[in-house]
This record gives structure tokens, C-alpha cells and sequence, in this order.
């Protein structure tokens, strides 16, 4: 589970990690465009539109990347309510799945340790596309069910929340293990292979 494997191949480790973490950047990059063209200004003001990696990473998240092979950054500072809301909420999952096409298309080109060390990152970032579409908060698929919920569904979103962390990496272990969060990536992987089919590649 996690990086942990790779420890015995210390340079596909390290750029694993290293593509792990601006993944999580392009994450956040990419809810930051759309919420500042939408006019929330609260992703300028706290740095969000920058590539200083030190406003978009956190700690744990980076600490679960390499223990579970999933991890989180920092959280886009955004209030927009209805669809703006969920369309910003979406394009973190969309944020990931561009890092994994990214990845898998220069893993073809390039030798060891580059091409295995961007394979893997390109795994990553189709498990945390997949991940983060589930309506579990405080994952991207939650908020945007928020954003255009009723009442329900924002209580039912409210009690998961209560839960904290601990929660959520519960709830992330039994999707793992029953195989949800494989089928999911499994669909998304179909979908990449797809479209570097219609380049040629």
C-alpha cells in the first residue's frame, strides 16, 4: 500500500512522490482558475493561483501520500453557492485526471527512472481523480453535491463531516478494499487509454 514499495528503487520513489505532490497542486491550480474567473477573489488573496508549494501543501497530506498512496493538499478557500460551486468542486478530480494524462504520455517517451517514476504517477493521480468524486466529505464530489443539494442532502453531508478525519480514511479503507475505488479507477483508466488511442499513441 502507499509509495512503500518502491523504497527499494530509491529514484522511482522520489519522483513519484515529488509528481504525487504537484498533482495536488494542479488540484488546487485548477479550482482556483475557475473560482477566480467566477469572481471569488479569496483564492488570489491567500496565494492559491501561485505555484508556491508551500500554500498548497499540507503536511499529513503529503505524510498519507506516501503511507497510503493517497494524500490532500490544502483547501481552496471558495464560497460559491449552486452550480458555480460544483463546477469549481469538479475541477479538482478533472485537475488530477489532466496530471495522469500528462504522466502516462511522457512515461511513454521517456527511459528509467523517468518513464517508471511517471507510470506511477500517473496510477496516483487516476486513484485520486476517482477519490475524489465520492460524495464524502471533505472530498470535491461532497462539496459539489453541497453546492447543489437540498436540505437532505446537506445534513446527511454534515453527519459524514462530524466524523473528521478519521472518518473519511475509514470510509476511504472499506471503498479500497471492497474494490469500488478499483472498478472507478479502472473506468477512468479505460477513458485515458481512449483518448491516447485517438492520438495515435
Amino acid at each position: 500500500m502507499g509509495l512503500f514499495p518502491l523504497l527499494n528503487d530509491p529514484p522511482v520513489f522520489v519522483l513519484a512522490f515529488l509528481l504525487g505532490a504537484l498533482g495536488l497542486m494542479l488540484h488546487n491550480l485548477f479550482q482556483a482558475w475557475l473560482a477566480h474567473r467566477y469572481g471569488e477573489v479569496a483564492p488570489r488573496r491567500y496565494g492559491f493561483l501561485s505555484l508556491d508549494p508551500r500554500v498548497h501543501l499540507e503536511p499529513l497530506g503529503l505524510v498519507l501520500l506516501v503511507l497510503l498512496g493517497f494524500g490532500w493538499p490544502r483547501f481552496v478557500p471558495t464560497g460559491l453557492p449552486g452550480r458555480k460551486g460544483a463546477w469549481v468542486a469538479l475541477m479538482g478530480p478533472l485537475g488530477f485526471f489532466v496530471a495522469a494524462f500528462l504522466y502516462g504520455l511522457l512515461a511513454r517517451f521517456l527511459p528509467y527512472p523517468f518513464g517508471e517514476g511517471f507510470l506511477v504517477g500517473e496510477q496516483l493521480m487516476l486513484l485520486h481523480a476517482a477519490i475524489y468524486l465520492f460524495p464524502v466529505p471533505p472530498l470535491d464530489g461532497a462539496k459539489a453535491l453541497y453546492a447543489v443539494g437540498g436540505p437532505e442532502a446537506r445534513r446527511f453531508l454534515d453527519q459524514l463531516a462530524g466524523y473528521g478525519p478519521l472518518g473519511f480514511i475509514l470510509v476511504f479503507l472499506v471503498l479500497s478494499y471492497t474494490g469500488v475505488t478499483g472498478a472507478v479507477v479502472q473506468g477512468l483508466g479505460g477513458l485515458l487509454g481512449t483518448l491516447y488511442r485517438a492520438l495515435g499513441l
